[in-house]
C-alpha cells in the first residue's frame, strides 16, 4: 500500500513529539549523554559533506561523546574508506577526535574499513556510556546462532537504565527495502523481553519513526545517499520523511530525546522517547 509517493507524515501521538523550545528549556539531567548517529552516508556526495558540517557545528554547540553509525559506512568501492567518501568529506569530525561506534551495513561487508577506520571491534558488540547500554548487531546476519546468543546474553546482564540497540536492516521500515522478517521473529522478542526503549536503523535512505510493542523503532538512513521514498505504512508508524539528515540523542535515566537534524540544521522531528 502506498500512502504517498513522497512522504508519509504521521502526527505522533499525545506527548511524544516536543517543541524543541519547550524540551530545552527543562534541566538537564546530570547523567545526560549526548551523541551523533547517521547512516548510509560514506558515499562521497554534496549531501554527505553538508551532514557532515552540520553534525561538526552541533558538536562546537553541545559536545558529543561519539559518533554512532547505523551502516552503509563505505559505498563504492565496496567497504573501502577512500579520500573521496570518507578522508575528504569527514575531516572536521575526524578532527574532534570522537570515537566512532559503528554498525556493518551490505555495503561494508567487501572491505574492511569499517573496522580499520572506524574501530569497529567485531560484527557484534555492545559497549555503555554513563547510564546508556548500546547494543551494535550485524543485520547481514539476523538469524545467527552466535549472534543471538550474545545478545540475549548482553542484555540480561545490562544494568543501564537506557538500552539502545543498533543494526543497519530494520526490522521496521515504511521505505523502499522491506523489513527483516526474521529480526521480527529473532531480535524483537529479545528486545522487548530486555527493556530496549530505541531501536535504531538505516538501509533506507530516509527518516522514519514507528512505535511497535512499547518500543521506538527509528530509521536513520539519511547520511549523504540519495534519499528513498515512503511507500508502505508498517504497524505503528509515526512518521516518514526522505530526507537528508543526522540524528542528535539526549539519553539519561529520565529519558532519551531524539532530534533528527536537516544538513540546513533545521528539526526533521524532535521527539522524546520513554524509557521501558
Amino acid at each position: 500500500m502506498i500512502a504517498s509517493p513522497r512522504t508519509i507524515a504521521i502526527t505522533a501521538a499525545a506527548g511524544l513529539a516536543v517543541a524543541v523550545g519547550a524540551a530545552t528549556a527543562q534541566a538537564q539531567p546530570a547523567d545526560q549523554v549526548r551523541f551523533l548517529v547517521k547512516g548510509d552516508w560514506g558515499i562521497g556526495s554534496a549531501a554527505q559533506a553538508a551532514v557532515t558540517r552540520q553534525m561538526c557545528r552541533s558538536h562546537g554547540r553541545t559536545p558529543a561523546r561519539f559518533i554512532l553509525t547505523t551502516g552503509d559506512n563505505f559505498y563504492a568501492p565496496d567497504g573501502r574508506a577512500t579520500r573521496a567518501n570518507f578522508f575528504r568529506p569527514e575531516a572536521c569530525l575526524r578532527a574532534t577526535g570522537l570515537p566512532w561506534r559503528a554498525a556493518w551495513g551490505n555495503h561494508d561487508i567487501g572491505g574492511t574499513s569499517t573496522a580499520t577506520q572506524l574501530k569497529s571491534p567485531r560484527r557484534w558488540y555492545s559497549f555503555t556510556e554513563g547510564p546508556v547500554r548500546v547494543v551494535v548487531l550485524d543485520g547481514n546476519q539476523p538469524g545467527s546462532t552466535a549472534q543471538l546468543a550474545f545478545l540475549r546474553r548482553t542484555l540480561e546482564r545490562a544494568t543501564e537504565p537506557v538500552r539502545i540497540a543498533v543494526i543497519h536492516q530494520p526490522p521496521y521500515t515504511a521505505g523502499l527495502h522491506a523489513p527483516s522478517t526474521t529480526q521480527q521473529r529473532l531480535m524483537v522478542p529479545l528486545f522487548r523481553r530486555h527493556g530496549v526503549s530505541l531501536v535504531l536503523s538505516g538501509h533506507n535512505h530516509s527518516y522514519e519513526r514507528m512505535v511497535v510493542g512499547g518500543i521506538t523503532y527509528i530509521v536513520s538512513g539519511g547520511g549523504g545517499a540519495q534519499v528513498y521514498p515512503c511507500v508502505r505504512v508498517p504497524p505503528g508508524l509515526k512518521a516518514c520523511r526522505p530526507q537528508n539528515h543526522f540524528l542528535e540523542v539526549d539519553a539519561s535515566s529520565s529519558g532519551i530525546r531524539v532530534r533528527a537534524v536537516r544538513p540546513g540544521g533545521g528539526t526533521v522531528e524532535d521527539v522524546q522517547v520513554p524509557l521501558r
